[in-house]
């Protein structure tokens, strides 16, 4: 008898066991709002804007371009001519011809080199009308009308 008492209780127990185990089952897969328990939503404050996201690529380099490539840029911008030049600050040196066209080599008073092509500026009036074999004309605008400067490359 104490045998089968034995199996009777660990049967019972077995029962229980897995009767517990079904119940946490079942409780865990229920959800919350069905047992009583009612969920809080909580409005969580936002601690970003988009804008703190956003790339301005104000006054930065190209992230794709080589930093090298990005420095030469830089110093050819740094040493762009200056556009505003009078007729008096500069000096016809020489004229150079290539197989299209025709470049104007002048200097300025600080001795810096300068090529002008057809068409290119000196100031807001005066321009590079043409380049000619030994001459340069210079077309100006005054009252309506376009006058023209011829400059003779100097003899030494």
């Amino acid at each position: 008898m104490p045998r089968e008492k034995m199996n009777q209780l660990q049967k019972n127990s077995l029962k229980t066991i897995l009767a517990l185990i079904v119940a946490a089952l079942v409780m865990l897969s229920v959800p919350d709002g069905l047992l009583g328990a009612e969920q809080k939503k909580v409005d969580v404050p936002q601690k970003f804007s988009v804008s703190d996201f956003a790339y301005s690529s104000e006054n930065r380099r190209d992230p794709f371009e080589p930093i090298y490539l990005s420095r030469v840029k830089r110093s050819k911008e740094a040493g762009a001519l200056k556009r505003g030049y009078e007729l008096e600050e500069l000096r016809l040196v020489g004229i150079l011809k290539t197989d299209k066209n025709r470049f104007a080599m002048m200097e300025d008073m600080q001795g810096k080199g300068i090529m002008f092509k057809k068409g290119d500026p000196l100031n807001s009036n005066l321009w590079v009308a043409d380049i000619i074999e030994g001459k340069v004309v210079l077309a100006y605008k005054l009252r309506g009308e376009i006058k023209n400067i011829n400059i003779d490359i100097p003899k030494k």
